[in-house]
């Protein structure tokens, strides 16, 4: 099962791709109160460097954190 995790709970937004229990990639990107416009670009270039598309993610995870990217 391939995963989309997505953490923009504090300071540092991130993306990671995970297939089963392994890692295979995790990006990340300081941005403070602008995890808006990091998003997207950390997205897309997490599955251009893995060679994976939308359609073969099998699960989307996100935070429920206590800030930035839905209080801009």
């Amino acid at each position: 099962m391939k995963i989309l995790a997505i953490e923009t709970s504090c300071d540092i937004a991130s993306v990671s791709l995970l297939e089963d229990d392994n890692l295979i990639l995790e990006l990340k990107e300081i941005s403070v109160k602008n995890h808006s416009e990091a998003l997207m670009p950390l997205i897309d270039k997490l599955l251009k460097e893995t060679n994976i598309t939308l359609d073969d993610i099998d699960l989307f995870a996100c935070d429920n954190g206590p800030r930035f990217f839905y209080r801009n």
